[in-house]
């Protein structure tokens, strides 16, 4: 088996409506059933993210790379991220270097210490949207995280962070100027959504309890 039939590009279309259907169709012609699409109504960045875990668990793919398509992340970062697969089970970009303006560098730091005060949990970069994880530890957290979550992706990173068996890893990156789209959520928002976060996450340790 060669090398370039060993993965897929899976794209999960949230929405669009600034012509990437057409786009990704006319990708989807030129790559064959290497690049996967699916569309749907508009629900969030972060339970976007859930939707590829999810199929990427049923289908027992044992890898998990995300990587948003804003331009902001560097490519060329993946190797370092390869070479620790083995040492760790999910292993985070940390933007160390960010280009996109200190109001998104205040963001971050109002949800570490939001999630520090209510979660009782330090996460280095939990939004950030350079990870690379193994499908088998991803499967149980999931399933404490439903379709009403806000920060979906962020509540994952929590519920990853909180797990004793869980083998964590960092890669510096940096971080660049947004090329396209501009983000969902405001820098205002951030302290108020992780809070309200964090009062799902506990609501589904209820539950399960």
């Amino acid at each position: 088996m060669k090398w370039t039939e060993e993965f897929i590009f899976l794209v999960i279309n949230d929405g669009s409506t600034d012509g990437t259907t057409e786009i990704l169709t006319r990708l989807r012609e030129q790559f064959g059933p290497r690049l996967e699409v699916i569309s749907r109504e508009n629900r969030g960045h972060g339970q976007s993210c859930l939707q590829g875990y999810r199929i990427a668990c049923d289908r027992n793919i044992p890898y998990v790379l995300q990587l948003d398509s804003d331009g902001q992340c560097d490519p060329q970062f993946f190797f370092r991220f390869w070479r620790l697969r083995e040492k760790h089970d999910v292993i985070y970009g940390f933007r160390f270097r960010r280009d996109d303006g200190w109001r998104r560098v205040l963001a971050s730091w109002v949800l570490r210490l939001t999630l520090l005060a209510n979660a009782r949990v330090w996460c280095i970069d939990a939004n950030v949207p350079y990870r690379l994880m193994r499908t088998d530890i991803l499967k149980a957290p999931l399933e404490d995280i439903d379709c009403n979550f806000v920060l979906a992706n962020i509540a994952l990173a929590v519920l990853l962070r909180k797990s004793p068996i869980v083998r964590h890893g960092v890669v510096p990156i940096r971080f660049r100027e947004r090329y396209g789209g501009e983000p969902t959520l405001k820098v205002s928002q951030f302290g108020v959504r992780a809070v309200e976060l964090c009062r799902q996450l506990k609501k589904s340790v209820s539950r399960k309890n």
